[in-house]
């Protein structure tokens, strides 16, 4: 019982936070960023089975 109450109650908190967008969205520099960071990561690991 102790245990549906909290997950509940952490769903509440979730909804309600949707509800005022205070939940950090990523934002087109975070996309970049992250995309920047894939490409360096793609290179590396296909540089590597040719050296």
């Amino acid at each position: 019982m102790e245990f549906d109450k909290e997950t509940e109650s952490r769903i509440d908190k979730i909804t309600q936070a949707e509800k005022e967008n205070t939940i950090p969205r990523m934002t087109r520099k975070d996309y970049i960023a992250a995309t920047v960071i894939i490409l360096i990561a793609l290179l590396g690991i296909i540089g590597g089975f040719f050296i």
